[in-house]
């Protein structure tokens, strides 16, 4: 039985590719690559964040302290 046009057009890519062992170890040690640049990445993000989160937490604590003292001072003042 020989191949019709239509078999050939069906057949997938149309020829047969085949990458190279080097191409394909090469790819991946890029998708190795990749996985621990997001890792190292979302390691330094937490940490930024927990650092962060820990400024600004203490920011909070010395607006209410200033806000203490100031209402402390305003009514020894106005009394």
């Amino acid at each position: 039985m020989k191949a019709t046009k239509q078999h050939k057009d069906s057949s997938g890519r149309g020829k047969a590719h085949q990458t190279s062992y080097p191409y394909r170890i090469s790819i991946a040690v890029a998708k190795v690559v990749k996985m621990i640049v997001i890792f190292i990445g979302a390691l330094i993000g937490l940490l930024f964040g927990w650092i962060i989160g820990r400024i600004f937490k203490a920011i909070g604590w010395l607006i209410s302290a200033f806000t203490m003292l100031a209402i402390i001072y305003w009514l020894l003042t106005k009394l």
